[in-house]
């Protein structure tokens, strides 16, 4: 478990990495998000960073497995993202629902290629939340990957009347797929009150800084009462 950054110089403030535009209020994942979706991205409440490879990143994948097979499902994972789950909304679920002036329901960003439900709406069950967890989201036709949002990559699974809604993903890399399911909650007419993930992928081999950051903030050590950050 690595502590995200805390905003400040070299920071985005919006997904909690290093800001790759210095000169810009937000980093470039940010900047094409709401190039393409025409809205600002989503401001992530997140638990930790993960790199490739990693411990974290085997639990992250194999707590669901792929269709494919190529990483086994494994259960004892599974329950290590249930306890992460829980001590996250454990700590902070008062301030979760206060800062929208209430929560109606939970919405998990719907796999790209795996049928529903998503695993991780399964690992929230298992737990106590603030709110029911609302499949309020079905894959669109738009064209998802990464970095590559799309406005119709999720669709409205049926009419609700308007919600507050917080937005959950198991991992965030680009922003494209939690910021593309925004939107369409948003086109639906529900408010986001917050959009969460347990861990904010950083790639360490992709610039010096990214690694500068990383060994920055695996120094710093990670704690639960001062290691996740709830915007």
């Amino acid at each position: 478990m690595v502590p995200p950054p805390r905003p400040g110089p070299g920071i985005c403030p919006t997904c909690r990495t290093w800001n790759d535009q210095p000169d810009q209020a937000v980093c470039s994942n940010c900047t094409l998000v709401e190039d393409v979706l025409t809205e600002t991205a989503v401001t992530l409440d997140v638990i930790t960073l993960y790199r490739k490879p990693s411990l974290l990143r085997d639990w992250l994948t194999s707590y669901k497995g792929r269709p494919d097979g190529s990483d086994p499902y494994i259960p004892e994972y599974e329950q290590n993202i249930q306890a992460l789950l829980w001590q996250f909304f454990n700590d902070h679920t008062e301030r979760l629902i206060a800062r929208g002036g209430g929560l109606d329901c939970i919405v998990v960003v719907p796999s790209t290629h795996r049928a529903p439900p998503h695993p991780l709406e399964k690992a929230l069950a298992a737990i106590d939340v603030p709110a029911p967890v609302s499949p309020l989201l079905v894959r669109g036709p738009g064209e998802l990957d990464f970095n590559r949002p799309a406005a119709d990559g999720y669709q409205l699974a049926c009419y609700q009347s308007p919600q507050r809604v917080l937005l959950v993903d198991d991992v965030y890399t680009t922003g494209a797929h939690i910021n593309s399911a925004a939107t369409a909650l948003r086109q639906g007419g529900h408010t986001i009150t917050g959009a969460f993930t347990i861990a904010r992928r950083v790639r360490t081999e992709f610039h010096p800084d990214a690694q500068a950051l990383w060994d920055r903030q695996a120094a710093t050590g990670f704690t639960w009462p001062t290691g996740p950050i709830v915007s």
